[in-house]
């Protein structure tokens, strides 16, 4: 995958696509599994928003039975399993124990009357079924629960994922089936005529200036941004600007806590539910669910979410003691949740929505990770009804998701996750890595993790100007940036 600017402004397109996270990505890959021209273009790095800053899990969504959502739960377990068929390397079953105490406002006979719903609505296609276990076997399984008043626990399983990881893999497989993806290019303008978009402009973030790539159908997927992307047509044109209620969530990094299964729980100070997952050598334990009003490109832990998770850790994990100087990092995303009149954000919807606006513009608003496959066949299916063509089949639920990480070779820089010289390497040369960020968040899990050091940062920015000399100055800006944002993700501790 490489960044092949004159290319993408020669020609015409069947699908721009704008908007490099998990939809644009699966998006991408299933046009060209199709057989479509397909380009994609994102304005800052792949999977830089909400797509690197979930829970890093595909769920089924249980908690969602409580609003009712019984087709998302059917549909998103049944996504669950496609993604566990055609990528095994990435989407790995999970255990997760449910403690239930006395006074939780959802007793154990409720839960389990939802966890035995959650499997029939899987169609028993879960790793296995949920049991029940008493107190004893509870503790005995994570002893450092808090053992007053607990009922019993329950034990189902869901899977978990390095997201922004995963939606590499998708870009990098829709590149090789012909898509041309850039990174860090701008969509700035929609130029239209009679009704229907024929280019749009672009503007490289990275210093090439600006051009225009033509095509005969357009894909808004650009996520939190999704409601400015579609204003960039002219106002009045027909059809309909989509609407969103955005939420924050937060996750903190703790020192390893749980034993061999995630933790899903209810809040002590308000009763919703929240992880705590094992992930590389840490603890991650989210999320919060709060109204977001500002900048998306500028969204992070307040101390007041690092406060919260933290005292849900504590009542959780009595001897635990954890404050704010033991949080490893913090990292913040926004859900481009549907607007909504729901009376609070965890009420909201997670459906998602596909709207047109002129004659040839699509825009997909709302939506989870974990459906983000059926997301895109359905896109791709709509943007052959705007083609006025019939459409090609869809191969993405069969069709498996290759493997791109090389062999280990060269020294290695972290023991957890591992990453050697070679991946940083491959990184800038073959996954469009341009800065340290890029590197350190998205394309290795290195910043989420005890290696997301500066010390470290440092190693990855040599190695990465040894792979391209040529963008030393720049490689060293994004160094400065890196640090400065690995000391503002670390209350009590910078």
């Amino acid at each position: 995958m490489h960044r092949n600017l004159p290319a993408l402004a020669d020609g015409v397109f069947d699908l721009l696509i704008i908007g490099g996270g998990i939809f644009g990505a699966g998006i991408a890959r299933d046009a060209a599994l199709r057989g479509l021209r397909v380009a994609l273009v994102e304005q800052y790095d792949f999977a830089s928003g909400t797509s690197s800053r979930s829970s890093k899990l595909i769920h089924g969504g249980f908690r969602y039975l409580e609003q009712r959502a019984f087709s998302l739960v059917a549909e998103s377990t049944r996504e669950r399993r496609i993604l566990q068929d055609i990528a095994p390397h990435r989407v790995r079953p999970l255990p997760f124990l449910l403690p239930v105490y006395r006074g939780d406002p959802r007793p154990l006979w409720l839960m389990r009357l939802g966890m035995t719903l959650y499997d029939v609505l899987a169609l028993y296609r879960n790793t296995a079924a949920h049991r029940k276990f008493s107190p004893a076997r509870t503790l005995a399984m994570e002893p450092g629960l808090d053992p007053k008043n607990l009922r019993g626990a329950i034990r189902f399983y869901d899977c978990q994922e390095d997201d922004a990881r995963f939606c590499i893999d998708n870009l990098l497989h829709a590149s090789e089936l012909g898509a041309l993806c850039a990174n860090y290019c701008e969509v700035t303008g929609l130029a239209a005529k009679d009704g229907r978009i024929v280019s749009a402009t672009v503007t490289d973030r990275l210093g090439a200036g600006s051009f225009d790539i033509r095509a005969r159908a357009f894909i808004n997927a650009a996520g939190p941004w999704v409601e400015q992307v579609a204003g960039l047509l002219t106002p009045g044109t027909p059809g309909e600007i989509p609407r969103l209620s955005p939420t924050k969530g937060v996750h903190i990094l703790l020192p390893r806590l749980t034993q061999t299964h995630g933790i899903f729980f209810q809040g002590r100070r308000d009763g919703r539910m929240l992880f705590i997952l094992p992930w590389n050598d840490c603890t991650m334990v989210g999320t919060t669910d709060t109204d977001f009003k500002g900048d998306p490109a500028d969204v992070r832990a307040d101390a007041s979410d690092v406060e919260y998770l933290l005292a849900e850790v504590r009542a959780l994990f009595p001897s635990s003691n954890f404050t704010a100087s033991d949080v490893i990092t913090t990292f913040a995303g926004i859900r481009p949740l549907l607007k909504s009149d729901a009376s609070t954000p965890t009420a909201r919807s997670r459906e998602h929505s596909i709207l047109r606006r002129g004659e040839n513009l699509l825009s997909v608003a709302g939506g989870k990770y974990t459906t983000y496959r059926l997301i895109a066949e359905q896109v791709v299916d709509a943007a052959y009804d705007v083609r006025g063509s019939r459409p090609a089949e869809c191969r993405t639920a069969r069709t498996p998701l290759p493997n791109h990480r090389p062999a280990p070779a060269g020294d290695r820089i972290a023991e957890i996750p591992d990453v050697y010289v070679s991946d940083v390497t491959y990184a800038v040369r073959e996954e469009m890595a341009t800065t340290v960020e890029d590197v350190m968040r998205r394309r290795t899990g290195m910043a989420l993790s005890r290696s997301g050091s500066p010390a470290t940062a440092e190693r990855v920015a040599h190695i990465m100007t040894n792979a391209t000399p040529q963008d030393a100055e720049r490689i060293d800006a994004s160094l400065r940036a890196y640090i400065e944002e690995w000391g503002q993700s670390r209350p009590g501790r910078s």
